[in-house]
C-alpha cells in the first residue's frame, strides 16, 4: 500500500513539473485551475496503474531480489506515467490530417483546457500590469534599449528565446497599421512573457527618461 501512495505522489509531481515548465510566467496559477488538477490526477492515476501492471506481471527490470527491486518498480511506474499518457494506439486519417488516437488524445484535450483557463484568468491581470508599467514608455526609444536591458538582466534566457523576442519586436516596429500606443503595449506583453512582471517593472524604472516620450522626463 505504501508503494502505491509513493508512486501516486511521484507521478503527480511529474505532472506538476511539466505544467510549471509549460507556464513559466504563471507556474502556480495553472496548478490551481481545474484542468491543471485533472492533468495532475491523470498522471497520478497512470502511475498507480503502471505499478499495478508491474505487480501483475512480476517485472523486476533486472534488479536484485531485495529491497532495491521495489524501489526500481516504484521509480519506473512513477516516472513512466507521462510516457503512458503520451502513447498512441493507432492513427486515423481525418481529412488531410493524421490524428493519433490513444491516451495522448485525452492529454491534449486536458492541456488545451488548461491553456484556456490560464489565459482567461491572466488576461485581465496582464492587461492591467502592462498598461501601468508601459504608461510612460515610447516604443521607438524602448524597442532596443528596454528589450536589451531586460534580456541582459536575465541569466537563463536561451539564445533561441532572445532571437524570438528580437524577431517579435522587429515585427512590431515594421507594422504600419499599429500606432505607437499599441506597439508599446505589445512590446510590454512580449517582454512580460519572458522576464515576468517584476523584472519588466524594474527595467522600465531603471531606464526612466531614456525610454520616455519627449517632454515627459523630469
Amino acid at each position: 500500500m505504501v508503494s502505491y501512495v509513493v508512486v501516486t505522489i511521484l507521478a503527480a509531481l511529474v505532472g506538476i513539473v511539466e505544467l510549471i515548465a509549460r507556464y513559466p510566467d504563471a507556474p502556480t496559477d495553472v496548478v490551481r485551475r481545474l484542468p491543471g488538477c485533472i492533468y495532475v490526477a491523470l498522471n497520478a492515476t497512470a502511475g498507480a496503474v503502471a505499478l499495478l501492471v508491474i505487480d501483475e506481471f512480476g517485472w523486476t527490470f533486472g534488479s536484485a531480489p531485495d529491497g532495491a527491486t521495489r524501489i526500481v518498480q516504484v521509480a519506473v511506474a512513477g516516472l513512466s506515467a507521462m510516457a503512458v499518457l503520451r502513447s498512441a494506439l493507432f492513427t486515423v486519417r481525418v481529412g488531410k490530417m493524421d490524428v493519433a488516437v490513444g491516451p495522448n488524445l485525452l492529454l491534449a484535450v486536458v492541456l488545451a483546457a488548461a491553456d484556456r483557463a490560464v489565459d482567461r484568468n491572466r488576461a485581465n491581470r496582464r492587461n492591467a500590469v502592462v498598461v501601468q508599467i508601459m504608461d510612460s514608455v515610447d516604443f521607438d526609444k524602448a524597442k532596443k534599449a528596454l528589450t536589451s536591458y531586460c534580456l541582459t538582466l536575465m541569466q537563463n534566457v536561451s539564445r533561441e528565446e532572445q532571437r524570438a523576442v528580437s524577431e517579435e519586436v522587429k515585427s512590431l516596429a515594421n507594422s504600419p497599421d499599429l500606432n505607437g500606443t499599441v506597439k508599446t503595449l505589445n512590446l510590454g506583453l512580449v517582454l512580460l512573457n519572458v522576464v515576468g512582471e517584476d523584472v519588466l517593472r524594474a527595467s522600465v524604472e531603471a531606464l526612466g527618461g531614456e525610454i520616455e516620450p519627449d517632454g515627459t522626463s523630469t
